[in-house]
């Protein structure tokens, strides 16, 4: 075929039109081509995506497949997704699990992610894998290679029952911190939950012990081993799972605060035992104690003192300085106040609370009362014992507890007459008979064989202090109707929530009836008192249920 008879290629009817720019303007009119990536990073990108997909499922799998274990249904050894991935997935699972819940406790602000903790929070993980090589060795024989799962070839091998049992015992761990957060947070929301919170702190662990516990049985032992090697198999798996809880300090956090734990610790100059703290703490009572203004003569006044007992939960410390502001709002007692307080956290917040330091300022403050008219309220919130003492606690030092009968000493030797005690506790109930008397009132939290609830770290009132003092009080502005109104919404509420009733008490001798009577308050310097008949309420017996 010559040149001339080749076809023609087709042409483009553009190319023969006229140009309508120069080629510089049609570049710039036109825009350039996106680049192609190249073909090995797709590649790579694809693989990576895949990666992704796989290790997602292989988590979920095990996750699932612990779920069933959990309902105490065996799974087999070629039910777990196995291999150094695989755990370490699961491993990076529980972390973000406990790294949750620490920001939840520290607050996302206010903490900071400690590294060094990772040692103790991980230890665990160790403990697991050491765990099901000794659970494996233990529960076949050393010529038993194909035991106890022969049906399932390669992977009944031993290294595979290793890494089978550590696969479950790692999704178990999630679940169970999974869990365990979440009846933490519960307990700070629900009361019923917070009173059973020691009981019920243990579920998760007992229930993920006695699934591993299971599980061993079958991915190390089989069906076949004697009856007295399947016993030391469930016996160590389940001590496999609950000996790290008293390994490691349960305290140690990934998210912390750090100034609360030097404080804590003793590390800070603000510690409790810090020299700061230590020699601050008469200079800080006298600063206190001098800024109580004397009584006006002619006027009835209140004088109030606060004291926080237990300075390892600041609920304590919130819950008095909460008081103190109530009442410096309802009866104008602003500057008659005081407030003792102890708190691991904030030592430097407030005077020490103790027997000495309430002793002296019993006797300044009576300096200051026109004793014959003037009133003194004392509240006190911590923990009580079934003896009827009031918690006095600071760590490290070793504090005398609050006793009723020491109180009454401590007023009687200063002098004050007119009388109202306010005690936030379980058992508080047992200070009425002791400190009862006709200028006095006693409004206890509970009676004396019952326990009060609220007394959760972090919170700002107790369930007693929160009902009394910022609902009822501020509303009926009276000590008697205050506690009327509290105790029918402290009914209420521990009814709702299926808790044995607190009880709350209350004793009114005739004489402070009448002396309140004549406490003037700042709403329009109106007289508030209670109402009731002018006789003593006689304290109910212990027995008896609201």
């Amino acid at each position: 075929m010559t040149p001339s008879e080749l076809p023609e290629s087709p042409r483009d009817p553009a190319a023969d039109a006229p140009s309508a720019a120069p080629p510089a303007a049609e570049a710039a009119a036109e825009p350039a081509a996106a680049p192609v990536p190249p073909r090995g990073l797709m590649r790579a990108v694809r693989a990576y995506t895949q990666a992704l997909q796989r290790g997602a499922g292989d988590l979920l799998h095990n996750l699932l497949a612990a779920a069933q274990l959990l309902l105490l249904r065996p799974r087999p050894l070629a039910a777990w997704r196995i291999g150094g991935g695989p755990l370490l997935r699961l491993l990076y699972l529980q972390l973000l699990i406990g790294l949750g819940y620490d920001v939840y406790v520290t607050g996302l602000h206010r903490g900071h992610l400690d590294a060094y903790a990772l040692p103790a929070v991980t230890f665990w993980a160790l403990a697991l894998l050491l765990g099901a090589a000794i659970l494996v060795a233990a529960g076949r024989p050393q010529a038993d290679t194909q035991s106890p799962a022969a049906e399932e070839g390669a992977a009944a091998t031993p290294v595979y029952a290793v890494l089978a049992l550590a696969s479950a015992g790692f999704a178990l761990v999630c679940w169970e911190s999974l869990a365990a957060s979440l009846l933490a947070i519960a307990a700070d929301h629900i009361a019923a939950v917070d009173h059973y919170y020691p009981l019920l702190a243990w579920l998760p662990i007992i229930w993920v012990a006695l699934a591993y516990a299971l599980a061993a049985l079958r991915l190390a032992a089989g069906s076949d081993a004697p009856p007295a090697r399947r016993a030391l198999v469930f016996l160590v798996a389940a001590a496999f799972i609950m000996a790290p809880q008293w390994a490691v300090d349960p305290a140690t956090r990934l998210w912390t605060d750090e100034a609360a734990d030097d404080a804590a610790a003793g590390a800070g100059p603000d510690a409790p035992q810090g020299e700061q703290a230590l020699y601050g703490q008469f200079d800080l009572l006298s600063d206190a104690l001098d800024a109580i203004v004397p009584g006006q003569q002619g006027v009835t006044e209140l004088f109030t003192i606060s004291f926080a007992g237990d300075g390892n939960q600041d609920v304590f410390l919130n819950e008095a300085v909460g008081a103190d502001a109530v009442l410096a709002d309802v009866f104008d007692s602003g500057e008659h106040s005081l407030v003792l307080a102890n708190s691991v956290a904030r030592p430097l917040e407030r005077p020490f609370a103790t027997a000495t330091a309430l002793e002296r300022s019993l006797a300044e403050v009576a300096d200051r009362m026109n004793l014959d008219e003037d009133v003194l309220a004392i509240f006190l919130t911590s923990h009580g014992s079934p003896d009827h003492h009031l918690s006095v606690s600071l760590p490290p030092y070793a504090f005398d507890d609050l006793t009723p009968e020491r109180l009454r000493e401590m007023l009687d030797a200063a002098g004050i007459r007119f009388r109202v005690i306010i005690v936030s506790s379980c058992y508080s109930g047992g200070f009425i008979a002791p400190l009862s008397g006709p200028d006095t009132l006693v409004i206890t939290a509970s009676a004396a064989d019952r326990t009060s609830f609220g007394c959760r770290d972090g919170e700002q009132w107790t369930d007693f202090g929160r009902a009394y003092f910022a609902e009822a009080l501020s509303q009926a502005a009276s000590f008697e109707g205050a506690f009327r109104i509290a105790r029918g919404r402290i009914a209420e509420r521990e009814a709702k929530e299926g808790l044995t009733p607190s009880d709350p008490q209350i004793f009114v001798g005739p004489g402070i009836r009448e002396q309140l009577q004549r406490l003037e308050t700042r709403r329009g310097g109106r007289i508030l008192f209670a109402g009731a008949p002018a006789r003593p309420v006689q304290q109910p017996s212990n027995s008896r249920r609201g």
